[in-house]
């Protein structure tokens, strides 16, 4: 899978002139952590958090002590383009969903831009990868069979099971096979283990035995 097929649309995207307490609001109001900011062509200037609208009122205060709460000062008033996170970790559509999720969660960012020639066209958010985890098994089983179809086409007749993302490959399959299936198979959205049942052993068929093994495994 790749990451235009993960990818959501961005529920608020921002400029570097909104307003801090608008951009707060939009934040709010969208239950969103974060929004990637652009500037008028749409080219990505940076994204603006959640510890980003928060830094400026946690700041110490030597003179807290000093005076009553009625007296406390105004926050500092300034736009997005003064608080937000510039070096920001980006995404294309056509990179492998994955490996941008293993990444996402390495480095615990909640929220990444995807860019098609430097604009803006999507964010994969943590929830995105959550949905991505819990993929309906049916649509495991499509991609292994597919998988294996492009790849392994020698083994088209194994019998492919799904359950809870775990994989089970049923029938006999040479070694080099196997472990062929086994790479292609771990790298597909939503599989949490593989498993094989059957023979190590090539698979040979006839053309009649060939059809037969096919409609067992749709």
């Amino acid at each position: 899978m790749l990451v235009h097929e993960m990818m959501s649309v961005p529920e608020v995207l921002l400029t570097p002139d909104t307003p801090v307490r608008e951009a707060a609001r939009l934040l709010a109001e969208t239950r969103c952590d974060s929004a990637p900011v652009v500037r008028s062509d749409g080219a990505l200037a940076g994204v603006l958090t959640e510890s980003d609208l928060l830094t400026d009122h946690f700041d110490a205060d030597e003179d807290a002590f000093a005076r009553g709460l009625s007296e406390a000062p105004a926050p500092a008033v300034h736009n997005v383009g003064a608080a937000m996170t510039r070096a920001v970790v980006t995404a294309s559509e056509g990179e492998d969903a994955c490996a941008l999720s293993r990444r996402m969660f390495e480095t615990h960012i909640r929220c990444v831009p995807v860019l098609r020639s430097g604009t803006v066209v999507g964010v994969v958010r943590r929830r995105d990868v959550m949905c991505l985890v819990l993929r309906p098994d049916a649509d495991i089983r499509a991609d292994v069979h597919a998988a294996i179809g492009r790849r392994v086409p020698e083994a088209q007749g194994l019998k492919v099971t799904v359950h809870d993302g775990t994989v089970e490959i049923i029938g006999p399959a040479a070694p080099p096979a196997r472990r062929t299936i086994a790479e292609l198979v771990q790298q597909l959205p939503g599989v949490r283990t593989i498993e094989f049942s059957g023979p190590s052993a090539s698979v040979h068929h006839d053309r009649a035995d060939q059809q037969t093994s096919a409609a067992d495994a749709v």
